[in-house]
């Protein structure tokens, strides 16, 4: 079976890293600010690809990318202070085939993978995971949503409609139908090359209500529709491919609208001038990452439990919002968000109450198929 969200996780979490690393070059964030953001990630010093995990230290695997120098000092300092133990991260990528080949040759390296829902899917089938022990890890401090049996959220992120009022004359879309309507919000739009998180906004663009989307896409003609909507806006669509290049396209007015993720405009709400940037998650998608635990992992279950119920701590995962923008997983952190990121925050409940949640399950069924067709309609 194919393994449909590797590249969705690689890219995802390897631009909250980027992120924290541009953040801390820029003096934006102080070195233990820095540390702490890695350490809600799940982010440590990369190791090589001979690495063995001991028996009083836990691994876990990351997409190490652009930002693997910095990490190489970053240290899962809060947990080590609190138990002793060290917490390492390699960098090399946690693929489902890696996971799958380790678990399955007996030769287990990694005690816990930073992942999403689509792999965790697929390992799951496999049989190549671990169930989460729910008498360690506290279901009440995850949202609803990202609670699974072999897998759990570490934290979320949206794709969300932002936009440059300057650029719309002073107007300000409020829903998907405006994105695509050329007539009052003139100017280039621009949207992910990646199918992902993108046929959700043109399924609401045709009126259909928030909670029917993915019954609309579950049939032929629903997709067909909404791949439609982007072949009648092609000539007003500028692609983006990664979150730094969504960001630029803002910085440089390139577009004036656009489908991008949350972390990338929680940055452009301090780079842009005041009155230039909007984001609004009314309609937006909310996209849990997910920790997984490989079978066989070296370190033994109940450690790496233990581990991920000490990064459920609100306090930390408030922290994580305020450094890289990605949105507390713990319900509880809601209340101790300084109120004036509330409106930024992907998991306030404001913003929950207005976003569907990501569908995997529709992703692994429909992803290459739909993903073909929407190239095709973008450069025909």
């Amino acid at each position: 079976m194919t393994d449909f969200n590797d590249t969705t996780d690689h890219e995802a979490k390897a631009d909250l890293i980027e992120i924290a690393a541009y953040k801390y070059k820029e003096g934006l964030l102080t070195r233990r600010g820095f540390l702490s953001a890695m350490a809600a990630l799940g982010v440590l010093p990369a190791l090589g690809s001979k690495a063995m995990a001991q028996a009083k230290e836990i691994i876990v695997v990351n997409w190490g990318g652009r930002a693997s120098e910095v990490l190489q000092e970053v240290l899962c300092d809060t947990y080590t202070a609190e138990t002793g133990i060290p917490v390492i991260v390699d960098g090399s990528g946690p693929s489902g085939g890696k996971i799958r080949a380790m678990v399955e040759s007996g030769a287990v390296v990694w005690d816990l993978c930073d992942s999403g829902m689509g792999t965790a899917l697929i390992l799951t089938e496999q049989g190549i995971i671990q169930p989460i022990d729910y008498s360690i890890v506290d279901k009440d401090k995850v949202l609803p949503a990202a609670v699974y049996e072999y897998a759990v959220g570490n934290y979320v992120y949206s794709y969300v409609l932002a936009a440059n009022p300057k650029m719309l004359g002073g107007n300000v879309p409020q829903t998907w139908e405006d994105v695509w309507n050329t007539k009052d919000f003139p100017g280039m739009r621009t949207f992910r090359k990646s199918v992902r998180g993108m046929l959700e906004s043109a399924t609401m663009a045709q009126g259909v209500p928030m909670a029917e989307v993915y019954d609309a896409l579950g049939t032929d003609d629903g997709i067909k529709a909404a791949i439609d909507k982007f072949r009648q806006l092609r000539e007003n669509i500028i692609v983006w491919g990664s979150g730094s290049s969504s960001q630029n396209l803002f910085l440089q007015e390139e577009v004036a609208i656009g489908n991008i993720w949350s972390t990338r405009a929680h940055l452009l709400k301090d780079q842009m001038d005041e009155g230039s940037f909007t984001a609004s998650f009314d309609g937006g998608v909310l996209a849990p990452g997910v920790w997984v635990v490989p079978k066989g992992n070296p370190a033994g279950t109940e450690e790496v439990m233990k581990f991920i119920a000490h990064g459920q701590d609100p306090k930390l995962q408030v922290q994580w919002l305020e450094m890289i923008g990605s949105g507390p997983v713990n319900p509880q952190a809601a209340e101790l968000v300084p109120a004036e990121l509330q409106k930024w925050n992907p998991s306030s409940p404001e913003n929950l109450a207005t976003q569907i949640f990501y569908n995997d399950e529709w992703y692994a069924k429909n992803q290459v198929a739909a993903e073909e067709m929407y190239i095709d309609a973008l450069i025909n």
